[in-house]
């Protein structure tokens, strides 16, 4: 199938304050670039478009950056239909809701880019630090006040709901503290569709795998694999607070899955972080271990488009000798230009 047909067939929409202006902005759109992540970083869109004759360059694109400095600022939404997706109809890719952040003009040829943000660059959550003492809080209640206070909203799919006699915010922005306290009780964070998304990624690591990536098989454009040498990786983790009002130690400690118990100098991780319990203490080891390991053996694919490979699905791998297994899509790329439409992928194995 040429770049030509494919391109043919993946359509865009796009709207902009809620108002579809797809057909309006067709002749001058060069490309679209999407880039969905797992969790740590904000999803982004990129719009190019052709401006020959200056109209973006003029009325338009002044409008649009003082409506993006306004209070609500520009909302930008998008979407991918890729028709008859592997002879099954059309499959949609909803891309979601972004603020635009910044534009950019070069030339020649004359050409704009808009760079929308799921989590805008300017916004409060992202910018502003603050100090607070947090009393008498679980981690499910700051989220949700952190997502109302910054005109946000809030989805939970993450079990781990921790309490808090006293979580201080030091000369944090609202999003650094939460990811903090999000990656110490197991919890992952995402900002999609101006909503604030807690999650448990063993949850998503538990989902039956949506392809199955053989060598030598074809479907892949480019493959690239990345292993880290063992003396990266830890054994074991061990976590530990001192409860200042009775002097007591609370500790856990978490060992990886392949621990040799006869080995000698085993590389542990010590961390020091506020446990009530050692119950607490032990979850919080697990989950820094995971955080340190999670990354051992990575994997990058280029395919021809295709639509379902969105971050947080999994795929098996085939044929590739130490690297076959069960990985997780970390982040997808997905590029609609004049060559037509690809899907970059970036995965991790998983643990």
């Amino acid at each position: 199938m040429t770049d030509q047909i494919l391109a043919r067939r993946t359509g865009i929409e796009i709207a902009v304050d809620g108002v579809n202006i797809t057909k309006h902005i067709r002749q001058y759109l060069l490309g679209l670039k999407y880039t969905d992540c797992e969790e740590g970083e904000a999803d982004d869109l990129q719009l190019t478009l052709q401006d020959r004759e200056g109209v973006w360059a003029g009325g338009w694109l002044d409008g649009m950056i003082k409506a993006a400095a306004s209070a609500k600022g520009l909302k930008l939404k998008a979407a991918l239909v890729q028709r008859q997706w592997k002879g099954k109809g059309d499959h949609w890719l909803d891309i979601g809701i972004f603020d635009l952040d910044s534009v950019e003009a070069s030339g020649p040829p004359a050409v704009v880019v808009l760079k929308a943000s799921a989590l805008p660059f300017s916004g409060a959550v992202r910018q502003t630090k603050k100090t607070r003492s947090w009393e008498h809080y679980s981690l499910h209640g700051i989220a949700k006040e952190i997502a109302v206070n910054n005109g946000m909203g809030c989805a939970i799919y993450a079990a781990a709901n921790p309490s808090y006699d006293r979580a201080e915010q030091r000369r944090q922005t609202d999003i650094e503290f939460l990811s903090k306290l999000c990656k110490d009780a197991a919890a992952s964070l995402k900002v999609t569709n101006n909503t604030l998304v807690l999650f448990d990624q063993r949850e998503y690591e538990k989902q039956l795998p949506i392809t199955t990536i053989r060598r030598g098989k074809g479907g892949y454009l480019s493959y690239r694999f990345s292993a880290t040498s063992a003396g990266t990786q830890y054994d074991s983790c061990r976590v530990s607070y001192t409860d200042p009002a009775v002097g007591k130690v609370i500790e856990g400690i978490a060992k990886s899955e392949d621990y040799d118990e006869e080995a000698k100098n085993h590389k542990q991780l010590e961390i020091t972080a506020r446990a009530q319990s050692p119950g607490e203490a032990q979850a919080l080891a697990e989950n820094h271990l995971r955080l340190h390991n999670k990354f051992a053996k990575t994997a990058r694919f280029s395919f021809p488009g295709d639509a379902g490979m969105v971050a947080g699905v999994t795929v098996m791998l085939e044929g590739w000798a130490s690297f076959d297994g069960k990985y997780l899509i970390s982040r997808a790329v997905h590029t609609v230009n004049a060559s037509g439409y690809t899907t970059d992928i970036e995965l991790r194995k998983v643990l």
